[in-house]
């Protein structure tokens, strides 16, 4: 079926308009949804006083992959949620995330 002219035109002119549609339509899809609970679970079980790396955040939620938790928690920080610092560990640079009040 072909389009109107107008139309292909508009769209040409607001191409994010329509991504705007399909992030609505995706917001209950499955990995977003567990990325959601996931991060959940930080908030939840994450003290306010402390600084904790990646790993022992992972730990703290009981998950396998803390590539996974990197991921939630540099969303988290993006979000306002948490505070992040790179500071030098046993091992190198770490980067270290506290809970925000």
């Amino acid at each position: 079926m072909m389009e109107r002219p107008d139309v292909r035109a508009r769209k040409a002119r607001f191409p994010g308009a329509r991504l705007d549609k399909l992030t609505d339509r995706a917001s209950n899809a499955p990995q977003g949804m567990r990325a959601r609970r996931i991060e959940a679970a930080i908030l939840e079980k994450m003290p306010l006083e402390g600084w904790f790396t990646c790993t022992s955040v992972a730990r703290l939620i009981g998950a396998d992959d803390d590539r996974n938790t990197r991921a939630r928690l540099d969303r988290l920080v993006r979000d306002d949620k948490m505070e992040r610092k790179r500071e030098r560990a046993t091992h190198g640079f770490a980067y270290f995330y506290r809970r925000l009040p």
